[in-house]
């Protein structure tokens, strides 16, 4: 006897798409359908009973009535970026500053054919990508093609995906291992050459009467409170000129951190099998190319923070660590110009005071530094809303899959009403969505998955830990030195089924109060938190979730009150901790009781 297919959790899968938001409960026809990633799900549909209390003479039940019924469930998750950013979105009831999915591909079919065109062999791909969005383009080793773009046209034909982008002086290079393509829709000002730092002083960003910022505070992509990624300033740079290099001539560069020492052969074998060894061309300049290459090699592996451009026989190096290097050379017969024009303390993480058309005035201070540098700002940021004119309830229809045994569960009208983060040390950063909605339809195909729907994947970015991806704790903005054991966030949106008269469905899903509570398991070492606790302060925490691929995510509860902090000895050979558990309130700054900033890779370019 043949044994009859038995599903298995391992082939099962959840798709959701986005209903309209006037539209609660009706799936969309047609429109982009997104896969979830998810470690448990429990989404299903349920109902409720009673049993008549008629009375018979044998004792018997005479019925058991259906009363109503209602899909729903939890998902839970480890956390990755972009991949719970519309279930933030949708428990908060607002709305992301700038539209932004982390989609990211790297490998040998990501590939630079024209000077403004990328290339993504294989499958279609093209609707990853939309016109007028930006990019960033990264692990080439020719310096000017890694670098933020914005696309102006995308198409798959011939078994490709063609990304036309605006403005750019790429060159062809083939892909490799590290050659990546990923959304990059938070750079709000791209590669700007007239923006000014630290003018008179002052803690500002500023256009020199230009308006730079207009537009984007007008769009409310920047508003006080909220935090910027500047990049493109503050990188240290060096020249090499080679001329008549002889065999073991030895060049060494450090990028303040790390050392190598490249030697000159005329050995072709010797420089094609060692990262260090580097061919000496028939002019100066192929020799020139030939050290860069080897510079850069070393770079898009991550061993090395010097980016290399040529220009004849002359090496610009640029230190993406911003200070710190040095060159030496061995044998005294280049031309070296040392390191200078770092500064470390320009551009990266800033968070704004206050913003006008032309100046943006941040929390730290900013050194003197002229306009002239190809500066980038990125920004995209997520708030509860504080007007209430902005809450948007928002809705989704949600699959679940049993592919192996080809039957489908289709939920409707999913509210999403509970989202809780797990942060402990030495584990992966987890958490749950817990969702609530209208009907539930069994299929024997899938709905989301083919036919009218534009089907795409969950952005393939990798989950973290709370142990080696985040980073310095602050309170009240400044760094705590208080070491935490675990931290645990807690949304509440109190959902509940909105139950009418002919209908088994709720007719409406409705939002109550948010709540947004938590705990921080501490080690006990000074009275910070608990004086907190005594005098019923308001303090503000904050944390940065950064991935391997330098995704940034920064978690902000703006203000709240210590609702408990035992300090006691629990026993023999154990640590003091502080159990703090806390509330958060309305923030009169920036009008939100949560605040969640992402940004794409903050790597620096190398163009």
């Amino acid at each position: 006897m043949s044994q009859k297919l038995l599903a298995d959790s391992n082939r099962a899968s959840l798709r959701e798409i986005v209903e309209a938001n006037a539209n609660w409960g009706e799936t969309p026809v047609s429109g982009v359908s997104r896969n979830i990633r998810f470690t448990t799900s429990s989404i299903t549909v349920s109902k409720e009973t009673a049993v008549s209390d008629e009375i018979r003479a044998d004792r018997m039940v005479s019925a058991v009535i259906e009363t109503s019924a209602q899909s729903g469930g939890e998902i839970a998750f480890e956390f990755s970026a972009g991949n719970q950013d519309r279930a933030l979105q949708r428990v908060l009831m607002g709305a992301w500053s700038r539209p932004m999915e982390f989609d990211i591909f790297r490998g040998n079919h990501v590939a630079i054919t024209a000077n403004n065109q990328i290339v993504i062999a294989g499958d279609d791909v093209s609707a990853y990508f939309t016109d007028g969005r930006r990019i960033k383009t990264s692990g080439f080793l020719t310096a000017a093609n890694n670098d933020y773009l914005e696309i102006s046209d995308v198409a798959f034909a011939g078994g490709a995906t063609t990304i036309t982008v605006t403005g750019t002086t790429l060159v062809p290079e083939a892909g490799s291992a590290y050659t990546t393509v990923q959304d990059a829709n938070d750079v709000v000002i791209r590669r700007l050459n007239t923006l000014r730092f630290g003018t008179g002083g002052a803690r500002t960003i500023d256009g020199n009467g230009t308006a730079p910022f207009a537009a984007l505070i007008a769009a409310k992509q920047i508003v006080p409170g909220q935090r910027i990624f500047v990049d493109g300033i503050g990188f240290e740079t060096a020249t090499v000129t080679t001329a008549a290099v002889e065999v073991d001539d030895a060049i060494t560069l450090n990028d303040g951190v790390n050392a190598f020492t490249f030697t000159a052969t005329d050995d072709e074998t010797e420089a094609d099998a060692s990262d260090l060894a580097f061919l000496i061309g028939g002019t100066d300049a192929e020799t020139a190319a030939n050290l860069a290459v080897k510079v850069n090699e070393m770079r898009v592996k991550e061993d090395f923070a010097l980016s290399a451009a040529v220009a004849t026989n002359v090496i610009t190096l640029k230190n993406l660590n911003k200070v710190g290097g040095d060159i030496t050379d061995e044998a005294a017969t280049m031309t070296v110009v040392p390191f200078a024009g770092g500064d470390a303390d320009v551009g990266g993480f800033y968070k704004v005071v206050s913003a006008t058309g032309d100046v943006i005035t941040v929390d730290r201070d900013v050194p003197t530094v002229a306009a002239g540098a190809p500066v980038t700002i990125k920004a995209s940021m997520l708030r509860n809303p504080g007007n209430v004119a902005e809450i948007t309830p928002q809705s989704a229809t949600i699959e679940t899959g049993f592919n192996d045994v080809s039957q489908f569960f289709v939920a409707d009208g999913l509210r999403f009403g509970n989202l809780s983060l797990e942060v402990s040390a030495g584990a992966i950063i987890t958490g749950s969505i817990t969702t609530m909605g209208r009907e539930t339809k069994r299929r024997n195909t899938t709905l989301l998955g083919g036919g009218a729907y534009t089907v795409l994947e969950a952005p393939a970015t990798e989950n973290v830990s709370a142990t080696a991806n985040v980073g310095a704790l602050s309170a009240n903005d400044e760094e705590l030195a208080t070491a935490l054991q675990s931290i645990s966030i807690e949304i509440e949106g109190n959902l509940r089924a909105q139950q009418a008269v002919g209908s088994k469905f709720p007719v409406g899903i409705s939002a109550g109060r948010l709540n947004i509570t938590g705990t921080i398991n501490a080690y006990f070492a000074d009275g910070y938190m608990f004086d907190k606790f005594l005098q019923h302060k308001t303090v503000s925490l904050s944390f940065p979730i950064i991935d391997p691929d330098k995704n940034t995510y920064f978690i902000t509860i703006p203000a709240f009150k210590i609702m408990s902090d035992p300090i006691a000895p629990g026993g023999i050979d154990q640590d003091v901790m502080e159990a703090l558990e806390f509330t958060a309130f309305r923030d009169a700054a920036t009008k939100c009781m949560m605040q969640i900033d992402r940004f794409s890779s903050t790597s620096p370019v190398t163009a």
